[in-house]
């Protein structure tokens, strides 16, 4: 039977084993996921509730999964912790699994990718990205679509020559880069030396990017090359084509609020849960506001747990959710549709044991559940702003054999969730 297992910050109802009436799945005993099914909890459905509890400096809290793709692997043995791969199928065999490795059929663990095109240099064959094949190109890993030589006898072009007339002495003390001087006496006619190919008015033998117009010759991780023909312009290990922060060195690509813009030069938080609505976002700084997460797909017979996202952290607030439309022959209710809720981590919230409300499709189709939620104390900011709604839109399709599991699609198919759930995962980390 194909099973789907949960994102990393989508938690199941657990029974409580200690401690009736808490935050869902927070007793010791619920245990941490299991290698097999991705979580343990005694769900009783064997497949496993990707949920986590963890003792931390602040005490008992509520943690995530270490599976944060939902493919059932932790992510320490994960060959792709980030894309669902639950066979973990490595054609090429360099502990890169195929589904996220930027050369699938070419051996790179190290996964370089010099112009961030999302193809490894192994397999790439324009790894500058200037246009020319590798095998013609006398810079392969510095573009110069121009190709420009200094002395046509080098074998390299100027962009990547340090010493261009081939006089010996390198260019940065070069008094004449561009006229062979090896005893460095000036010729008859010194405005010779002065050249400026790309015409910005900085001498070739100043200028750090000779090639590309840069007046300003600004150079942010001081490193000698301009930021204009800088590949790595914060030089953090990333390249500016895959970086979410180009001018701020931010290697582990931190995102906490999962719009795409890195942490170190995001200049506004505002957690998106949909990324197919990336304005849509949860601002702590404005009324209050509640997401059931956007939209997903599941096969029909799923029991899936519905999710309470509030721009609001730790906030006591009353929920009740509704079917607003279902397709055709559908009778499907939602189980436990009201309640409340305080307990929450990076704007996620628990519900708790026992009250956990979830839905189980009974029909393929569409569907439009909605959340209706109030703040249980006047929000001091803004103290008008106390109630909110939000759509969570369900595609129910064909499943091959019976349901027997309360799951969450993973992967792919969880638009809403997805990139919340790395978030959470990257934060849980620090």
């Amino acid at each position: 039977m194909t099973r789907i297992f949960a994102l990393a910050v989508v938690l199941f109802a657990v029974p409580a084993l200690a401690q009736q009436g808490g935050p869902e799945c927070l007793d010791p005993d619920c245990g941490a996921p299991k290698e097999e099914g991705g979580g343990g909890c005694g769900c009783g459905c064997g497949c496993g509730c990707s949920v986590w509890v963890a003792m931390t400096d602040d005490g008992r809290t509520l943690s995530y999964t270490d599976d944060a793709d939902g493919d059932g692997k932790a992510d320490q043995l994960d060959n792709c912790p980030f894309s669902s791969n639950r066979d973990q199928s490595d054609l090429d065999g360099d502990g890169v699994g195929n589904t996220c490795d930027n050369c699938a059929d070419a051996s790179n663990l190290t996964q370089l990718d010099t112009d961030g095109d999302g193809r490894g240099d192994s397999c790439d064959a324009d790894v500058d990205g200037d246009g020319l094949a590798n095998e013609v190109d006398n810079c392969a890993g510095v573009p110069n679509a121009d190709q420009y030589r200094t002395n046509l006898s080098s074998t390299f072009g100027d962009v990547c020559n340090g010493d261009d007339d081939l006089d010996g002495i390198v260019d940065g003390q070069d008094n004449c880069p561009r006229i062979a001087n090896p005893t460095q006496v000036l010729p008859a006619d010194p405005s010779l030396c002065n050249v400026d190919v790309d015409g910005d008015n900085v001498g070739d033998n100043f200028d750090n990017c000779p090639g590309a117009q840069n007046p300003s010759q600004t150079d942010t991780d001081l490193d000698g090359i301009g930021d204009v023909c800088d590949l790595d312009r914060d030089n953090d290990g990333i390249m500016n084509g895959a970086d979410n922060c180009q001018l701020v060195r931010n290697r582990g690509q931190a995102d906490d609020d999962g719009d795409g813009v890195g942490d170190g030069c995001d200049p506004l938080f505002c957690m998106v849960i949909n990324p197919a609505e990336p304005d849509n976002c949860l601002n702590p700084r404005l009324p209050f506001k509640v997401s059931g997460g956007g939209q997903i797909a599941l096969k029909k017979g799923e029991k899936f747990r519905l999710p309470l996202f509030a721009n609001r952290d730790g906030t006591a607030i009353q929920y009740q959710w509704t079917v607003v439309s279902r397709p055709p022959g559908s009778s499907a209710a939602i189980v436990n549709p009201k309640g409340s809720v305080s307990t929450s981590r990076h704007y996620q919230y628990a519900y708790l044991d026992g009250s956990v409300p979830s839905f189980t499709a009974d029909a393929d189709g569409d569907y439009v559940l909605q959340l209706s939620a109030k703040l249980v104390f006047p929000d001091r900011a803004y103290p008008e702003g106390s109630t909110s709604t939000s759509d969570l839109r369900l595609r129910a399709e064909p499943m091959a054999g019976p349901a027997t599991c309360s799951v969450s699609a993973a992967g792919g198919s969880l638009l809403g969730l997805s990139l919340a759930a790395l978030a959470l995962v990257r934060r849980r980390r620090k």
